[in-house]
């Protein structure tokens, strides 16, 4: 264990129990929506977990250790499944927790009871012995297989999370509303956590002898109490403004579908460079895939195709090629400088600045700062 230092056990204490605070706003809430209650679980197991070190702290200062084994609150086997299945509910809105699903929260109520048992409390004790106690292999086990469970059920999170972001990019224009960018922050920071701690404690066992552990144990907690806080304050702000990312509605033979060589179809491309050209559909800053269905009266996996097959783009990119154009065109046009370039991309269909700097980005390799200037440069 580290050393007792006042300021960052002060750091993790107000910032873990703010999290506890917004963790319980988060159950109380009404209604109470399914990735709300996984949310707030998260929130609460991670939480847990940093106060867990920072009562270590406290309570190793005053040699009372031994009072500090009744009361681990630790829960590791809890956070891989309440963060999967968040994101499971919140990339899809048509998933319903059943009673099977209950099983991989069993593990947690295993280790909970672990910790109330001689196995925890003289293995845990005993690493610092020498020889160490026949129980810490036990407690050492207990301890992998709950940071293997965090990194299996994070990589299966962010697969649902990059994958719920292809299906965005296949139905609309506009992902600003839809998107879950800021919940992949804090995931990936979670799996990067466990990934840099378990090789920076293993180099630190093998090459240092825990010598470096106080310049990296309670700073490491620190900043895992700060983003558990700030993800318990963006979590509740997107449930107090009633924003809640809706997926597409794809159903499996559909999907599955896409995964096949379909013939092109020439006259539905044309239909839809057509309408693009000639009614500028895409200066519709909401516009999605089932809007441009009904214009061209056809179906949105028909839509989804042609798209597909006939430009090689997903509809995301299909659409905003067009608004990046007509940009480009407003930015030869005599008198552009009378209005903003974020207003010239609000009027080409473009709903946010980030979106429009990524895409214009993307698409033609440069700012569009840095495009502007070279044409101010070529008209001189």
């Amino acid at each position: 264990m580290s050393e007792p230092n006042p300021i960052l056990t002060t750091i993790i204490f107000v910032f873990g129990l703010q999290a506890v605070l917004f963790s319980t706003l988060l159950l109380v809430k009404r209604p109470r929506t399914q990735p709300r209650i996984f949310l707030a679980l998260l929130i609460l197991f991670f939480a847990l977990m940093a106060l867990n070190i920072a009562l270590v702290n406290v309570l190793a200062a005053y040699d009372l250790m031994h009072v500090f084994r009744y009361v681990q609150l630790e829960l590791l086997f809890g956070i891989g499944p309440a963060l999967y299945f968040y994101t499971k509910s919140i990339t899809n809105p048509g998933f319903v927790f059943t009673r099977k699903d209950l099983l991989h929260f069993i593990p947690v109520v295993v280790e909970f009871i672990f910790y109330r048992t001689a196995f925890y409390r003289l293995g845990a004790s005993g690493m610092y012995q020498d020889p160490p106690h026949p129980y810490t292999p036990v407690y050492l086990a207990e301890q992998w297989l709950g940071i293997l469970s965090i990194s299996v059920y994070t990589i299966l999170a962010l697969r649902l999370l990059f994958s719920y972001q292809v299906r965005l990019r296949e139905h609309y224009s506009n992902l600003d509303e839809r998107s879950l960018n800021w919940l992949k922050v804090p995931v990936i920071i979670y799996a990067g956590f466990w990934i840099g701690w378990t090789l920076l404690t293993e180099v630190d066992r093998f090459m240092f002898d825990r010598t470096l552990k106080e310049s990296y144990f309670l700073p490491a907690f620190t900043g895992l109490a700060i983003v558990t806080c700030w993800l318990g304050f963006k979590g509740y702000l997107m449930s107090m403004a009633q924003v809640t990312p809706i997926s597409p509605q794809v159903n499996r033979s559909e999907d599955s579908s896409r995964k096949e060589e379909k013939p092109k179809d020439p006259v539905l491309a044309r239909q839809l460079h057509e309408l693009m050209e000639n009614e500028k559909s895409y200066l519709d800053p909401e516009l999605d895939l089932p809007t441009l269905s009904q214009k061209v009266n056809a179906t949105q996996k028909q839509v989804s195709n042609a798209i597909n097959q006939s430009f090689e783009k997903n509809f995301y990119e299909f659409v905003n090629g067009y608004r990046v154009e007509a940009f480009k065109k407003r930015m030869r046009e005599p008198g552009w400088e009378s209005l903003t370039l974020l207003g010239h991309a609000y009027e080409c269909g473009f709903k946010s600045k980030s979106t429009f700097n990524h895409v214009f980005k993307k698409m033609t390799g440069k700012t569009p700062s840095e495009y502007t200037r070279q044409q101010k440069k070529k008209s001189e």
